[in-house]
This record gives structure tokens, C-alpha cells and sequence, in this order.
């Protein structure tokens, strides 16, 4: 397997050949994924998307991005010098977080766990926008109910992660408020199903999936016309290796929003 810089690299090029051989004036989100300082081909997905709809000028936040040499936002704070929050909980990451952009008029640094009953608190204390260009959330567990409940401030773009693992057609998600984190097995977070229920709830359209099966990208009702509303549906493909977490062997169950709130 090569490198997967290499690869998405390849990945860019070779859609824009079947573009051109097809006639077709653009290609799928998928075929715009590459990779720069994102896990995966986040990077090239969200300059997509911003081609597409524009760039509002509301700067990022993002969560769960530890040290900053890897995620979802951290291109545009360090290339395109961004505006933004990076929210991180762990103290040793949040140190080194905050000594790379030491320096920096544009962006912030919070030391804080962000749950669903903190979490517009903290924005509000970091002086959020209302209209953020993107949310970034990846807290590995409850990300779908953090969410859910940030209602006072509608990004114009959501980056969630997703559990592949679990059936599409379900709205499943771990109960909120669970404690003990992730136990890096393949029991945490929300199926793509839980995460449209919310979406539509929010007011927000499906856009992308990514190939590595971790993200799912959201664009707001009324800025999604130039996206399909056909969506991959994606397995685990974790680096590419077609590989996911250890199955989880403790018999927790996931709450059924569809069932569940009836």
C-alpha cells in the first residue's frame, strides 16, 4: 500500500480523467478527497464544498484535534490563515495546541472537554460567531448529541465523525451522557442514520461520506443546491485498508432515535 497522500494524490488525477473522458462538468465529493494535514481526504472535500457554496468569512471551530498536526481545519488556519477555535480536552495536547499558534492573531485555543452541556457555553466564551463557516466535531463518542444541541449557532458546514460499523438505514447512537470514552473497539458515536435524523431536525442536507468510512459532511438547507442527493454508503475502510475497530464485546446497546422517541 502506498503512502496515502500518494494516494489520494492518484485519486484526485484519475477522477479528473473520468470526468473528462465522460463529458461531465464535475465529479462526486468523492472524487475531490485529498490529503494534506487531514486524517483522511477531508481537505480536499472541504475545499469543495467552499468552491461551491462560497466562503462566509465565520471561521472554524473545531474539537478533538489534540496536538494540530492533524485535522480537519487545521489547512485553513495554517495556509489560508482562518479565523478559528481549537477546542481540546487532553492537557498535554492542548500545550503543544496552544504553543503552535502561540503567535497567531487568528486563531484560539480552548483547554476544555466539550459535552452536550457544555458546549455552547463554550462557544459563547469563545466569542463563536453565529454563522461559523465549519464545525469539526470528532469527540469519539457523543458527538451526535453535542450537535443536536448546539442550537444558537447554525455553521454553514458540519464535519461529524460517523460509525460506519453500523447499518445506514437506523438512527443508532451510544446513550448520551455515557461515561468511560471510547475503549477503542467498534462501540461508540452514531450510524449515519442517527446523524441525518439530526440533521434534518437542524435543518441540514447529507453531502459526503468520505472513503475511510470516518466522516460524514453536512451542508446547510439552504446553500446544499449544488450538491447530489445521492451519498455513498460506506463500510469501515479505516487508512484505506478496508480494516475497522476490534469488535466490542461488552453487549452495550445503542438507543434508536427513530424508535426510541416515538
Amino acid at each position: 500500500m502506498t503512502d496515502r497522500t500518494d494516494t489520494y494524490l492518484a485519486l484526485a488525477e484519475l477522477s479528473r480523467r473520468w470526468s473528462a473522458a465522460s463529458g461531465s462538468g464535475g465529479t462526486p465529493l468523492t472524487g475531490h478527497e485529498l490529503r494534506v494535514f487531514s486524517q483522511n481526504g477531508e481537505d480536499g472535500v472541504l475545499a469543495e464544498i467552499f468552491a461551491r457554496i462560497g466562503v462566509g468569512g465565520g471561521g472554524f471551530v473545531e474539537f478533538g484535534v489534540e496536538t494540530g498536526a492533524e485535522g480537519n481545519c487545521v489547512f485553513l488556519a495554517d495556509v489560508l490563515g482562518w479565523p478559528g477555535v481549537f477546542i481540546e480536552s487532553d492537557p498535554n495536547s492542548c500545550y503543544h495546541l496552544a504553543a503552535k499558534y502561540r503567535w497567531s492573531d487568528a486563531v484560539r485555543v480552548m483547554h476544555a472537554a466539550v459535552t452536550p452541556d457544555n458546549v455552547e457555553e463554550l462557544f459563547s466564551i469563545a466569542c463563536i460567531p453565529a454563522e461559523p463557516d465549519v464545525v469539526s466535531i470528532d469527540v469519539d463518542g457523543q458527538d451526535l448529541w453535542i450537535w443536536r444541541v448546539l442550537t444558537s449557532f447554525s455553521p454553514r458546514v458540519v464535519v461529524i465523525e460517523m460509525n460506519a460499523t453500523l447499518d445506514p438505514d437506523r438512527a443508532l447512537v451510544e446513550p448520551r451522557g455515557m461515561e468511560g470514552g471510547w475503549q477503542r473497539t467498534d462501540y461508540y458515536g452514531a450510524s449515519v442514520g442517527a446523524l441525518q435524523h439530526v440533521a434534518a431536525e437542524r435543518g441540514y442536507r447529507l453531502v459526503h461520506t468520505d472513503l475511510a468510512g470516518v466522516n460524514a459532511f453536512f451542508v446547510r438547507d439552504d446553500l446544499a443546491g449544488p450538491f447530489s442527493t445521492h451519498v455513498p454508503r460506506r463500510g469501515p475502510n479505516h487508512f484505506l485498508t478496508a480494516m475497522g475497530h476490534t469488535v466490542d464485546e461488552t453487549g452495550r446497546t445503542y438507543v434508536d432515535l427513530r424508535e426510541d422517541e416515538l
